[in-house]
């Protein structure tokens, strides 16, 4: 798989608290991992195409950061197919974040609007998004799965640093239905 390297990262082909509570983001992959609370209340939802502040719907039990950027074709390639599984994600109480690497505020929003993306998107002044944003390898687009207590699920990184979405997104429609702590799941 070839990656090319596209302004500041890489462009690649290939129960949870409820919403007033905190949601534990893990700041490293690597060892044991230490987790730093961000308000479950701090997100943004596109509704008519405009910025709403929002909440992490109180049934959510993974979370999955997508990692995208508007400037990056395999991210605009890849979007349509994460719009089209949401809802399926949904039912298994998955909740996607968005987790910008545009360098805007403003192109970050226009990729999420012209993406139609139905999910949550971290605030562009949230300090977290720096943190967030290193979670994941350079290559984009990336899905990184967070269990209830910020645990790495699943990850679209490999360790050479590629990112394959596509498999993680399969991975998280089929295992979380086989997880127990999913309600209506069979193990």
């Amino acid at each position: 798989m070839s990656t090319a390297r596209v302004a500041r990262g890489r462009c690649s082909s290939g129960s949870m608290p409820r919403s007033s509570a905190l949601l534990a983001i893990p700041l490293a992959l690597a060892g044991p991992a230490r987790a730093e609370p961000v308000p479950g209340d701090r997100f943004v939802r596109l509704e008519r195409g405009r910025p709403r502040t929002a909440a992490l719907p109180p049934d959510t039990r993974v979370v999955a950061l997508y990692y995208g950027a508007s400037w990056c074709g395999p991210c605009r390639a890849f979007a349509p197919e994460l719009v089209a599984a949401y809802p399926a994600l949904r039912a298994r109480r998955v909740e996607v974040v968005f987790v910008s690497d545009d360098a805007t505020c403003r192109a970050a929003l226009d990729y999420a609007r012209a993406s139609r993306m139905p999910w949550l998107l971290l605030p562009c002044d949230d300090g977290h998004r720096t943190r967030l944003r290193r979670l994941g390898a350079a290559a984009l687009p990336g899905l990184l799965a967070l269990d209830r207590d910020g645990r790495v699920l699943t990850s679209s990184w490999d360790a050479r640093g590629t990112s394959s979405p596509r498999r993680t997104l399969r991975a998280l429609l089929t295992e979380t239905s086989a997880r127990k702590d999913v309600p209506g799941a069979t193990r």
